[in-house]
């Protein structure tokens, strides 16, 4: 579907003052795209969460005026997250966004209005906008070009399909498809021919490492989740067979 655009009429859209109890955002006034095309899945899924988001975002600003804005998201978090990014920035907000496992959201026009938008340069530590990417994850692949779709550059790959990984095997990449990083790994197949897109299993094991067997979220001295907080240790109640209501 265009970009931008709204899933309402010229004289309901919620597109400059969405209708939600709480905090008034600013109206939002994005730059023209011109031949823009936008996954419809990916932007109604921002569309539909955008009412109940921006009142409270409205409202941390307010409060918090000092904050970084910091967007984050996987896979389809990472489709909704460069859009809301985008639609924070026609509110005037100065988000910074870091997608995993971010799938192509559009058409190359699309994603050239990303890399303008977010004033992407080669100075690749000053960006706002980091897209990380991992060996053999079919989802940064998809939906397919041949449908015409395409990827936003400022992508960081990581190299390494077995773990763990060390520093190594992390890379900035250079524009929207870098052939050395994951545009570059359906050419990388073995002998029986499976291109990495089309990989599926691989939702299971490569799509979920960012978080899942790489542990970045994962306090990195502590494996047993007893381990990560005080209150989950022995004593708290996980041993002798009472139930804890934090957890």
């Amino acid at each position: 579907m265009p970009y931008p655009g709204d899933d309402d009429d010229d004289t309901t859209s919620d597109f400059l003052s969405p209708r939600q109890n709480g905090e008034d955002p600013p109206p939002a006034d994005p730059p023209k795209c011109d031949n823009c095309t936008v996954h419809m899945g990916f932007y109604r899924s921002w569309l539909h969460t955008r009412k109940a988001i921006l009142p409270h975002v409205t409202e941390a600003l307010e409060k918090y005026p000092n904050y970084k804005l910091v967007l984050v998201g996987h896979s389809l978090g990472g489709a909704v997250a460069a859009l809301a990014g985008l639609d924070f920035k026609a509110r005037g907000w100065d988000a910074r966004v870091t997608t995993f496992g971010e799938p192509r959201l559009g058409n190359k026009e699309f994603n050239a209005y990303i890399d303008d938008r977010f004033n992407i340069t080669a100075h690749h530590e000053a960006n706002k906008f980091h897209r990380v990417t991992h060996a053999g994850d079919p989802v940064p692949l998809l939906p397919l070009a041949e449908w015409g779709f395409g990827m936003h550059s400022e992508e960081i790959f990581i190299s390494e399909s077995e773990l763990p990984f060390s520093i190594a095997d992390v890379k900035y990449c250079d524009g929207d498809e870098d052939p050395h990083c994951i545009a570059g790994s359906d050419d990388d197949r073995p002998a029986w021919g499976v291109p990495t897109r089309f990989k599926f299993w691989q939702l299971f094991f490569a799509h979920r490492d960012y978080f899942w067997r790489l542990g970045l979220c994962l306090p990195s001295s502590a494996t047993d989740p007893r381990e990560w907080y005080p209150k989950h240790r022995a004593g708290d109640g996980l041993d002798d067979g009472t139930e804890n209501v934090e957890l």
